[in-house]
């Protein structure tokens, strides 16, 4: 039952850790214009008698509700999760050819493996000219890359094939998608926190600005390991994107080229 509820768990995690920071830095900075219960009128003193009438459990829950809401209106997802963010996640390797998916370098080795198996990739040669060994190796690393970009462009139809094929696996992925969007959000939220004391008390509160940089460091990294086992059970052929399929993707290269 535990297993059951953990994924629900995982989508409220991020949001509500990340709103609650965000009220916090409201409260902060609004706090001194919310007038005590003597001095309400209107809506405040309706606010302030209905917290009276619910109680405090009441009163947490609600805010806790805000929170939330607040937490899902200024969520960053992981790039996994929407096809329509995956090529937006790329980062420059080489200005000059291509953008590269976060994937680690051994999934990235893996599928270049298994994309000159398939024969969409041409079988290395040896080269007795440098220059054209570097090139060889920046053709290899442009079409590996965006056969990775259109892979994870698709991962929304992915997941719900991994659930389906292996749910422990699929399990390992949600949990690193989970972890990936906590770190990155509550790292957002903390930037605000941190702009506000920063405003409101004393620069020195800047330095909370190391925490918000090691936790997206670390949301990066879950958010690689996510990618990873995507691109791992496409290698190990537990499931078949699109891209591969011959609907779309990289087109196949003759195996004569590679010889």
């Amino acid at each position: 039952m535990l297993a059951n509820l953990l994924p629900g768990l995982r989508d409220v995690r991020a949001p509500l850790s990340a709103g609650c920071i965000w009220l916090l830095t409201l409260w902060l900075l609004l706090g001194d214009r919310v007038p005590t219960q003597t001095e309400a009128r209107g809506a405040w003193a309706s606010l302030y008698r209905l917290g009276g009438l619910i109680g405090p459990g009441g009163v947490l829950a609600s805010a806790a509700f805000l929170a939330y809401l607040i937490g899902a209106m200024l969520a960053v997802r992981v790039v996994t999760v929407n096809a329509q963010e995956a090529p937006k996640s790329a980062r420059f390797w080489d200005p000059r050819t291509t953008l590269t998916p976060r994937v680690s370098r051994l999934a990235f080795n893996d599928l270049v493996g298994f994309l000159q198996e398939e024969g969409r990739l041409p079988t290395p040669a040896p080269e007795t000219n440098p220059r054209a060994e570097v090139e060889r190796e920046r053709g290899e690393r442009l079409m590996a890359n965006l056969a990775a970009r259109d892979i994870l462009g698709e991962t929304r139809q992915l997941r719900t094939k991994l659930l389906i094929a292996n749910y422990d696996l699929f399990n390992e992925y949600d949990r690193a998608v989970g972890e990936a969007e906590f770190r990155k959000n509550v790292a957002y939220a903390l930037v605000g926190l941190t702009a506000a004391l920063s405003w409101l008390q004393s620069p020195w509160w800047a330095f909370l600005l190391v925490i918000s940089v090691r936790l997206y460091a670390a949301g990066v990294g879950s958010e690689r390991a996510a990618n990873d086992v995507i691109i791992q059970a496409v290698v190990t052929g537990l499931m078949t994107p699109v891209a591969l399929s011959g609907a779309a993707g990289v087109p196949a290269v003759p195996a004569g080229r590679g010889q």
